[in-house]
């Protein structure tokens, strides 16, 4: 008796994600509506809490892009399961890269140094030649063709294997998949010096690239967890989930969670024992007046009460646990970007509806998106050479 070799019927996605899609666009429609009274009615708040929601699902895109390419590298267990979804986010960033356009009409709202005023900065004016309103375009039309290119190369190739079982495919993958990384990183890291950085033209970090990346891999690594409760509960892969790969996704967050600590305290502790003004001012906007409490509570519920939660291994090998901690750090993802961003515009703490209105809005695209490509093949990738070990772990 032949056992039964896995074929792409098998694994189609479930018919629950149209609604799911369904209600995204519903989202999606009513979350633009409302950006577009709030452009009417506030354009400067507009592009400002745009900036800060756009950024969040951003690294929700371009973090199923690197761990994808992790996959290829390790082969582990935890991300073959996922590797589909992992590619369904990545084939978003087109979107994604079309949803940074408005940014073009309104780029003096966010970023200081594309203003007027900086040409009586003499400090602006000495980095002009990074910091102009036709190279920072340059550069962000670099940054997401490269992530494209990677996105659908990796698809591409996934496809092929999928279809012919073409060993030739792993291979290409793989090969792509390590210059890629370095590649991501470094892409990344610039993003986030053009997009955050810069919104303080005066402040540097050499490690912030590394604390963007570091916190996009969280951000990734918690919507792999919540996808993987969502699917576990759900035909087909509720017979290939276990236990095990859930008690994996609760490691990584909290390694990622400890790594996150460590790359926040250390900016912090290099920044403030250097003693220049113009460093040091970042963070005294954030640890004085109206931020420090909110500082102080990212402080406490980003780190300490993840960390203690996560150190349960019972709670890491249950699903419905587990997605409750992925969520509550998705949130506190959020409110880490805008510890970032919001104290230079605004002296007090100052939640504005537009904060959700853009979050809503950009997700409900971002999700309708993600679930379309989601749902255009099969769950698994049903040639990878590890799906055999890999359908009996755990």
């Amino acid at each position: 008796m032949t056992e039964h070799s896995p074929s792409a019927a098998d694994y189609q996605p479930p018919a629950s994600l149209a609604r799911v899609q369904t209600g995204a666009l519903v989202t999606a429609v009513v979350g633009v509506a409302a950006c577009i009274v709030g452009l009417l009615l506030d354009p400067e708040q507009f592009y400002r809490s745009y900036l800060i929601g756009y950024v969040y699902w951003l690294a929700i895109g371009i973090a199923c892009l690197g761990w994808t390419m992790v996959y290829h590298l390790t082969a582990g267990g935890w991300a073959l399961v996922q590797r589909k979804t992992l590619e369904a986010g990545a084939r978003t960033l087109p979107v994604l890269a079309l949803l940074f356009v408005p940014f073009a009409f309104g780029m003096d709202s966010v970023w200081v140094w594309a203003g007027p005023e900086a040409v009586h900065d003499e400090l602006i004016q000495a980095k002009r030649g990074f910091l102009n309103v036709p190279f920072f375009w340059v550069r962000m039309a670099i940054y997401f063709g490269i992530w494209c290119f990677l996105a659908f190369f990796l698809s591409w190739q996934s496809k092929r294997q999928d279809e012919t079982g073409d060993p030739s495919a792993t291979v290409r993958m793989r090969t792509i998949s390590g210059p890629g990384v370095a590649i991501f990183v470094m892409v990344a890291s610039f993003f986030s010096w053009d997009t955050l950085m810069s919104l303080n033209p005066h402040w540097f970090s050499s490690l912030y690239g590394f604390y963007f990346v570091t916190s996009t891999a969280l951000t990734g690594m918690l919507f792999m967890a919540v996808m993987g409760w969502y699917l576990a509960q759900r035909d087909p892969l509720s017979r290939v989930f276990k236990p095990k790969h859930f008690h994996d996704y609760g490691k990584l967050m909290m390694a990622l969670v400890m790594f996150w600590a460590y790359m926040a305290l250390s900016q912090f502790l290099i920044t403030w024992s250097g003693n220049v003004p113009e460093f040091t001012q970042w963070y005294f906007a954030r640890n004085t007046g109206g931020w420090k409490p909110y500082t102080i509570f990212l402080v406490v519920f980003h780190f300490f009460v993840p960390f203690l939660m996560l150190l349960s291994a019972s709670l890491k090998r249950r699903p419905e646990r587990l997605v409750r901690v992925a969520v509550y750090l998705l949130v506190m993802r959020w409110i880490d970007l805008y510890w970032q961003a919001a104290p230079t515009f605004h002296e007090h703490i100052t939640i504005h509806w537009l904060d959700f209105a853009t979050l809503i809005a950009v997700g409900g695209v971002w999700v309708f998106v993600f679930v379309w490509q989601l749902r255009q093949r099969s769950l698994i990738p049903i040639n990878d050479p590890y799906l055999p070990e890999v359908l009996g772990h755990g």
